[in-house]
């Protein structure tokens, strides 16, 4: 019996080409994947690939819209999607963060009000209230380092690799909320139905 073609959503951007080395390396033909094409759709031997904005990836296969998909643990998270999450990969590694002004002092305390940047409001907002803190989320979609400087808000929660732009613009990191790795996920129908095609996706990756 032939083996069912899956579709895989990857996230396009900060993890993208180590996905695909990893599934190169895992023996999956690469070869009609451009780069540098504004396609989103490609067609491989047994496999569909779907080129996704990363907050996207955890929702199409929630859908159903992908039976599985490679993207950071950040974006799931945020998304608050229901999916398998089986396997994390060795690679897309950073930190949710919380940062403030250089020169500035911040109280976690219960009851008070904080005005918070971020375009990661459900971590933000999550991570706040489980301080008893009341959050203000304030969604921006670039950067937020931007936003405590100029009296926007209090704090900002945003990813980091090394803090490198933290410290260069003025700010320092007050905690960490989460590390954050690329992982491979999978739709709860597909995990049924495709049962064999994605063990022997995930296996071959995982290697």
């Amino acid at each position: 019996m032939a083996r069912k073609r899956i579709t895989l959503a990857l996230a396009k951007g900060r993890i993208f080409n180590d996905t695909l080395t990893l599934l190169e390396k895992s023996g999956i033909s690469i070869k009609k994947i451009d780069k540098k094409s504004r396609e989103l759709i490609f067609k491989l031997d047994e496999l569909t690939i779907l080129s996704c904005k990363p907050s996207d990836v955890p929702k199409y296969v929630e859908l159903g819209a992908a039976d599985c998909g490679i993207v950071g643990s950040d974006c799931i998270a945020e998304s608050q999607c229901d999916i398998y999450e089986p396997l994390s990969l060795n690679f897309g590694h950073c930190k949710m963060i919380v940062a403030i002004k250089k020169n500035q002092k911040f109280e976690f305390k219960a009851g008070k009000e904080v005005k918070i940047a971020t375009k990661y409001p459900n971590i933000a907002s999550e991570y706040f209230k489980k301080k008893k803190m009341i959050p203000e989320i304030i969604y921006l979609n670039g950067s937020v380092e931007l936003a405590p400087l100029i009296g926007l808000s209090d704090v900002i929660v945003d990813i980091t690799e090394t803090g490198e732009t933290i410290r260069k613009n003025n700010l320092k990191i007050i905690d960490t909320i989460m590390n954050i790795a690329a992982k491979f996920i999978v739709n709860k129908r597909s995990y049924r139905t495709l049962s064999n095609e994605i063990q022997s996706l995930s296996d071959s990756i995982k290697k």
